[in-house]
């Protein structure tokens, strides 16, 4: 595939890569252009998940996930004291925590400021939930998701989707947000290319829904059916 396959196909951190690659020849100066506008976005930056294959959540018939759980323990909690010291516990461990504790500290946050409509403070726990366990699907996915829902540029939410997919190919939710960012784009934009990467993309999420995913499955055939009312409205 090209650097611009790449690009309107919302893979952009392979269209950095080989972007990086170009050296000379006709198409350094697209090259170029490719690496500064990814530059702009911190893809030279983002953590770098290990060569290792990690098993991954799979998401629940309620849409949750088991990393969710303490977060709907903590809710449930009645107690203001309570609620209050829960909270720093969570925030000491991600200071002193493993590793794997700090990042499931941080997406718990995440999660909690989520719920509070806190977005510039869900975001970043759920960047650092990424940071301290980059092989973690579920915590690249929920940041980019809930940049695409809240009002973060088109490009941030893609790099942490694509990271997603990357780790959890068969996951049909980060798919599904994934086309969402491409029909944005292609509204924006007025580029065809993106939404015929993202008419492919639903096609893809669909046939991976599994059977207890019945509702998000019916979420992404609304899209697919709505998708030319989405840009050309």
């Amino acid at each position: 595939m090209t650097m611009d396959d790449y690009f309107y196909n919302g893979e952009l951190m392979k269209c950095y890569e080989a972007a990086k690659q170009v050296s000379s020849g006709q198409e350094k100066e697209l090259a170029d252009k490719y690496i500064a506008l990814l530059k702009e976005y911190d893809f030279a930056t983002y953590p770098k998940p290990a060569s290792i294959v990690v098993s991954q959540e799979e998401e629940r018939a309620d849409e949750s996930y088991s990393s969710s759980d303490l977060v709907a323990e903590i809710r449930a909690i009645k107690d203001e004291a309570e609620f209050t010291r829960r909270v720093k516990e969570l925030e000491e461990i991600a200071k002193l925590g493993t590793v794997d504790k700090k990042a499931q500290s941080f997406f718990t946050q995440g999660e909690l400021f989520l719920f509070a409509h806190h977005y510039n403070e869900s975001v970043h726990c759920f960047k650092q939930a990424v940071k301290e366990s980059p092989n973690k699907a579920l915590y690249w996915g929920i940041t980019g998701q809930t940049m695409h829902r809240f009002g973060w540029m088109p490009f941030d939410a893609l790099g942490y989707l694509e990271q997603a997919i990357q780790l959890d190919p068969t996951n049909a939710r980060w798919k599904w947000n994934k086309a969402l960012v491409l029909i944005q784009l292609a509204k924006d934009l007025q580029m065809a290319p993106f939404i015929a990467n993202a008419a492919i993309t639903l096609e893809e999420a669909i046939t991976l829904c599994g059977e207890h995913q019945r509702s998000l499955k019916d979420a992404i055939q609304s899209t697919l059916d709505n998708m030319d009312s989405y840009v050309f409205e």
